[in-house]
């Protein structure tokens, strides 16, 4: 009986290596190549390849874990549009410039000590005001000059003076009409901050404009 079971196992493999088997081994999941059943990465590697497409060597994949399902995305958090804390000039138009207060304040314009001259650096402030100007035709406006209180109120108030029309003179410059414009200087008559502090004294002086009726 040993003899026959030896006979018959030579036989097969006989048999096997005379057939023109490929033996590379399937992709997962794939049992069968060129309709012969080959091994499986993952059944220990037995070279026994057996025809058909059942294979009695192969482990079944196992079945993947389901996968989870993503969180839904977080809601987007809406964007936080900063305002004044207290608008005093709510006719101020759209895309002007504003303080604290709402108003329109010709921000980073400055001007040397005791002059009224624009500098080159404030051009683009100068434009950019007038573009505001063109895009509200029918607007006018007071463009007020002020000061801090350094120095004596009436030198103030004509320095202020000064300023404003400065700056009149560069908006009518960059095409605005001149009907539209009125220039005024207040010296230290209206502080918006403190003129105990220097940033205080530095937010007084400025150049503002206010919608006229």
């Amino acid at each position: 009986m040993k003899k026959l079971r030896t006979a018959l196992l030579a036989a097969t493999v006989l048999c096997c290596s005379a057939l023109p088997l490929r033996l590379d081994a399937a992709q997962i999941g794939q049992w069968s190549v060129g309709g012969f059943t080959q091994w499986h990465p993952q059944d220990g590697k037995t070279s026994l390849a057996v025809g058909g497409t059942q294979c009695f060597f192969c482990k079944p994949d196992p079945a993947a874990p389901a996968e989870a399902a993503p969180p839904p995305p977080a809601p987007a958090k809406p964007v936080a549009v900063q305002q004044p804390a207290e608008d005093r000039c709510t006719d101020t138009p759209k895309g002007a410039p504003v303080d604290k207060r709402g108003c329109w304040v010709l921000k980073n314009l400055t001007f040397r000590f005791n002059s009224a001259k624009i500098q080159a650096k404030d051009t683009g402030t100068i434009k950019d005001t007038a573009n505001v100007l063109k895009q509200n035709p029918d607007l006018k406006v007071e463009i007020q000059g002020h000061t801090d209180n350094v120095g004596k109120p009436a030198y103030n108030k004509k320095l202020s003076q000064r300023r404003a029309n400065a700056v009149m003179k560069g908006l009518i410059k960059q095409g605005v009409n001149k009907k539209r414009l009125q220039a005024k200087g207040y010296g230290m008559e209206k502080p918006i901050a403190s003129n105990a502090t220097k940033e205080g004294r530095a937010e007084n002086r400025r150049v503002e404009l206010r919608v006229v009726k």
